[in-house]
């Protein structure tokens, strides 16, 4: 049986700290091996010190973002990406909508984006891999942009969240996953110069409590990657001293625009953190890695990390 490799992300690393304390947990579990950091997030500074500590075992990639909060760039050179006050949108249909219009272009996207891994890298970050906020690096044009950008900084990896739902499922998550795929099914070639891309994702049907082991095992022996990307959302907030049910972290930042993820984030971790994972691993005979483990060329584990 060939192998298979899975990489257990979870985005939003950097958004707040009950993200950063659910990677912290669930990478001392052997839970997840990877995540992605949205740079211009609050809680980007503190987040990408888990590339240089214990949890330094994890891969870091960068989380790309042109819908919420505050650019990288200057104002004036990305202007149809921005509003008046200098934010991104903050709502995913408007940006659709300027999309559509050509308002931005791609090159606007790449501008940014590359300055978004250079901040990840001053924060002391060596990206392992690259995908988006809502995944709208896959929308045409917009993931050649991304390719690019990885492979101007030697980076090796691109997601392409392909989730290949059984054709009997048409639940609200499958549709979510089919919506998804007609964006990222138009990108038959990964990428070019050294950048590749999963097989498939797991994590877009089956979100929050539904994110399970055992539907994990069922999709690996139906679809049998050879790289399996569990895209996840965890998060661990702490009331500890804030009174009458408040979240002593604080909110989500206002001006990231409305965001529902935050409902996810306890779902997620306790799934995650429940038994049953080591023994699907063990079962498909797969091996948990980060991206940094993996050559893009082969789709195998570079020689420094055998065993």
């Amino acid at each position: 049986m060939p192998p298979m490799f899975v990489v257990v992300n979870v985005d939003d690393l950097g958004l707040h700290p009950a993200v950063r304390r659910a990677v912290e947990d669930l990478a001392g579990l052997s839970r997840v091996s990877s995540s992605t950091l949205l740079v211009n997030g609050p809680d980007a500074k503190a987040a990408a010190k888990l590339s240089s500590t214990s949890a330094g075992s994890i891969g870091i990639g960068v989380h790309l973002n042109i819908l919420r909060g505050r650019p990288e760039s200057p104002a004036h050179e990305i202007p149809g990406l921005l509003r008046a006050d200098g934010l991104f949108l903050g709502d995913y249909v408007a940006l659709f909508r300027r999309y559509l219009s050509r308002a931005f272009t791609p090159t606007d996207v790449e501008r940014e984006w590359t300055r978004q891994v250079e901040r990840a890298m001053e924060l002391g970050v060596t990206p392992t891999h690259l995908d988006s906020e809502k995944h709208i690096h896959v929308w045409p044009g917009l993931f050649e942009a991304a390719c690019r950008v990885a492979k101007h900084f030697g980076i090796g990896w691109v997601r392409r969240p392909v989730e290949r739902v059984a054709f009997s499922r048409w639940d609200k998550g499958a549709l979510r996953a089919r919506i998804l795929n007609t964006f990222a099914l138009a990108h038959q070639v990964p990428g070019a110069g050294g950048v590749a891309s999963p097989h498939s994702v797991f994590g877009v049907a089956d979100q929050g409590a539904d994110l399970l082991p055992s539907r994990l095992a069922a999709y690996m022996k139906r679809v049998r990657p050879d790289v399996l990307e569990v895209v996840c959302h965890p998060g661990a907030p702490s009331n500890i001293g804030s009174g009458a049910g408040g979240d002593a972290d604080g909110p989500l930042p206002p001006e990231y625009g409305p965001m529902r993820i935050s409902g996810q984030w306890r779902a997620e971790r306790d799934a995650l953190a429940a038994p049953g994972w080591g023994e699907v691993f063990r079962e498909a005979q797969a091996r948990l890695v980060h991206y940094g483990q993996l050559d893009p060329a082969t789709r195998k584990l570079r020689p420094e990390v055998r065993t």
